[in-house]
């Protein structure tokens, strides 16, 4: 959550916000937004073994895969246009 002083500065961080999102692996949002919603009504420790497996299965993936390769060759990833 921002604060914001002027009507420009709105416009900057929303644009920021959005381009993150255009950056961010597809699937991997998917799997963010299906977490979120497992774990809001999960104890503490199911979610915390939920989250778990969730990010190995999410590291594993081939979006995954193109991402840490993306990030280990300073390349943008395939879902980057």
């Amino acid at each position: 959550m921002h604060a914001v002083g002027a009507a420009d500065e709105i416009d900057r961080i929303v644009l920021k916000y959005v381009n993150d999102l255009l950056t961010s692996a597809p699937e991997a949002i998917a799997a963010a937004k299906r977490l979120i919603a497992d774990v809001s009504v999960a104890t503490k420790t199911a979610a915390t073994e939920h989250t778990i497996d969730a990010i190995a299965e999410r590291r594993i993936s081939p979006e995954g895969q193109e991402g840490m390769g993306a990030f280990l060759a300073k390349r943008q990833p395939s879902w980057v246009r």
